[in-house]
């Protein structure tokens, strides 16, 4: 069985609560059952998970994010110019890796022809592993905008077969 064409990149650390976010709302997504997609815990990878993105038709990133007004619980959804430009919203270690990631696979061709991202604005970044109860609270915003996403491609997908 091969790789899907679609995959659902959960980006964060989990042992910092809510910056684990983007791990569980992978692990949520994947449980809604859509089809031809492989969803993937990223951790905090970067690079390392070029081989994971290359020659995708496309790609989901899920992660907690801020940006310059944003708000705890805030659902941002970002498009491919906002996810390859230099300066990411994303949180954690990970932040330039993803960034530099996706760039490396548009200079080899790979890149995958869809590409967003799904993000929450934190409430916590303390030490310890789980989502804040206000974070769980808006993890189903969340993953309700990632299987949007997904099934507007799928279905897209399908069209063009």
């Amino acid at each position: 069985m091969g790789r899907a064409p679609f995959a659902v990149l959960g980006l964060g650390n989990e042992l910092f609560t809510d910056e684990g976010v983007g791990v569980r709302a992978a692990f949520e997504v994947e449980k809604t059952g859509l089809g031809d997609l492989d969803v993937l815990d990223g951790g905090t990878l970067g690079i390392q998970l070029l081989p994971e993105i290359e020659g995708r038709t496309g790609l989901l990133v899920l992660d907690a994010m801020v940006a310059d007004g944003s708000s705890p619980g805030e659902i941002l959804v970002l498009g491919p110019e906002e996810l390859v430009r230099p300066r990411m919203l994303l949180m954690s270690a990970h932040q330039v890796g993803i960034a530099e990631t996706l760039g490396a696979a548009a200079l080899l061709g790979t890149s995958p022809r869809l590409l967003a991202a799904v993000g929450m604005v934190p409430f916590s970044l303390d030490t310890g592993y789980g989502l804040s109860p206000e974070a769980t609270d808006q993890l189903p915003e969340m993953v309700a905008q990632a299987v949007a996403i997904l099934e507007r491609w799928l279905a897209e997908e399908r069209l063009d077969a």
